[in-house]
């Protein structure tokens, strides 16, 4: 059985990003603004967890449903009155060619094999659609990447790998503690995206900036 992680962890997690977290859920979704293009017909909120971003994807002409793993996490989306079901990222339950544009949000630690749901979601995004996708920087959000008061930045040995981690010192006390996290260095994440499918069009950091950037966004086109 596969496991599901964020079971158990849904309404603790809308409080988290609404408190604790609410900078960053805003850095993430201003990224998803500058990035999203205009459109109409069917989106994909790929790992859409409790819905937050939907109403982000409408507001751009999209017709939104939304997948993930967790069921208590859709059943709070659903409890907000949006479209979604329960799928596995890398087996999408849908038709090749079926979306205009996917989202997929910080999500991208938490796919084990971020390669195989790339590459799903490249076979049910028609041609010349686009995929925005917004993550903790490789660079200087990772799990081997510690934030400093004056807003720098040290890095810890270990940054290249590219595994998951269900323990570690540097995970803090937040949502990496409970659900663990897949460290993404920043060439695992560009070849993830160019060897299935996907152009990579354009790149943004958060907009913070006296600090380093936690953040990063792409979008890419698929070809």
């Amino acid at each position: 059985m596969r496991l599901v992680r964020y079971d158990g962890f849904a309404a603790w997690y809308d409080d988290y990003q609404a408190g604790q977290m609410s900078e960053v859920a805003a850095l993430a979704e201003s990224l998803t603004r500058a990035l999203v293009l205009p459109g109409s017909g069917p989106a994909l909120d790929l790992g859409c967890g409790t819905g937050r971003h939907h109403e982000t994807l409408r507001a751009f002409g999209y017709d939104v449903v939304g997948v993930d793993l967790s069921t208590d996490q859709l059943r709070r989306a659903q409890e907000r009155g949006e479209s979604c079901l329960r799928a596995d990222g890398s087996e999408l339950p849908f038709a090749d060619a079926t979306f205009h544009a996917i989202a997929t949000i910080m999500t991208a630690t938490d796919f084990d094999d971020l390669s195989s749901v790339l590459a799903d979601a490249r076979r049910v995004t028609v041609q010349h659609g686009h995929l925005v996708l917004v993550m903790s920087h490789p660079c200087f959000g990772g799990v081997f990447e510690q934030r400093q008061p004056d807003g720098g930045v040290t890095v810890f040995a270990g940054y290249r790998d590219h595994a998951r981690f269900e323990d570690h010192p540097l995970l803090g006390d937040g949502i990496r503690r409970r659900v663990g996290t897949v460290n993404v260095p920043l060439p695992a994440l560009l070849n993830a995206v160019s060897k299935t499918g996907w152009c990579l069009e354009a790149t943004e950091e958060d907009a913070r900036v006296t600090s380093v950037p936690l953040l990063l966004g792409i979008r890419a086109r698929a070809h």
